[in-house]
């Protein structure tokens, strides 16, 4: 089962991508900020991350960082939500969704770039092969 971690300061935004994921057949892993999300990273496996751009204690640009300088979670694919007309430059994120995110848009963005993320990780892992 692919497991998402969804990450936001707005408790009611929270619980309604967990109860939209879950329906969809998604194993949810929920968080507050992302110090919160970086302690379940680090003890369970997830596939994809959707964090909010501007929370308390971590934002999710910071949580995004943080996985892609940590070993094992590098390659984690990672979408970055927010109310902010424009996306950081300096964040190396997979995807990026406005606010307020309609579920539809948020499910086949996240199994968009998982199905991307499986391709590519299929082809390299032929040409390691092939050569």
């Amino acid at each position: 089962m692919t497991t998402v971690l969804l990450v936001d300061d707005e408790p009611e935004t929270l619980a309604a991508w967990e109860i939209c994921c879950e329906h969809d057949g998604f194993d949810v892993k929920a968080a507050p900020d992302g110090r919160a999300a970086l302690d379940i990273l680090r003890s369970a496996s997830v596939d994809v991350v959707v964090a909010d751009w501007r929370m308390p204690v971590m934002s999710g640009s910071a949580l995004c960082q943080q996985i892609r300088n940590t070993p094992g979670l590098a390659d984690t694919v990672f979408i970055l939500v927010s109310a902010e007309p424009s996306p950081p430059a300096f964040v190396r994120y997979d995807g990026f969704l406005r606010k307020p995110v309609e579920v539809p848009e948020l499910l086949a963005t996240m199994r968009r770039l998982l199905a991307e993320h499986a391709a590519d990780h299929a082809a390299a892992l032929g040409h390691i092969w092939t050569h």
